[in-house]
């Protein structure tokens, strides 16, 4: 055996999704938490079939977050380069870049968002609670961004599997 090859990494820790159900997994947690989050801002009431609906928006969005983050996409997003062939690395440090370009544009949309919310609908304030919840979107979609870019960029057919 040569001295060069690399570990085997322990992908059975993670949990094994096919790319076409990481791709709906993926869709299901950042829509849940695009969904839980506008509903929070512009949906106001004491409705508990309203606050059902968006709980469930934020459970359903924040459930599928940790599942994404926990599948073996994730580990090629997150794992150190000894564990990964050449293709694995070029792919996951494209989706990095495909990532953080998403983080810095929401975050720039969010800051501007804020001003300008507040300066032209004078009855709207953007309070803590907005900016918190803000942040938690940020968190949790950013958190699987890489993974997600990984699962739409991987060419193999769902039958293959």
């Amino acid at each position: 055996m040569s001295s060069s090859a690399k570990p085997a990494a322990d992908r059975s820790k993670y949990i094994l999704l096919s790319p076409g159900g990481a791709k709906a997994l993926s869709v299901v947690a950042i829509g849940g938490m695009y969904a839980w989050f506008l509903m929070k801002l512009f949906l106001v009431g004491d409705d508990p079939g309203l606050q059902l609906a968006v709980g469930i928006a934020a459970l359903v969005g924040m459930v599928g977050s940790i599942v994404m983050f926990l599948c073996t996409y994730s580990f090629v997003a997150n794992a150190p380069d000894r564990y990964l062939d050449e293709r694995e690395i070029q792919d996951r440090n494209a989706a990095y870049m495909r990532a953080y370009t998403y983080a810095v544009t929401l975050l720039l949309i969010g800051y501007i968002a804020s001003d300008v919310v507040g300066k032209v609908y004078s009855g709207f304030e953007v309070t803590s609670h907005v900016v918190t919840n803000f942040l938690n979107l940020a968190f949790f979609t950013c958190l699987i961004m890489p993974a997600t870019i990984l699962a739409w960029r991987d060419r193999r057919d769902d039958s293959q599997d």
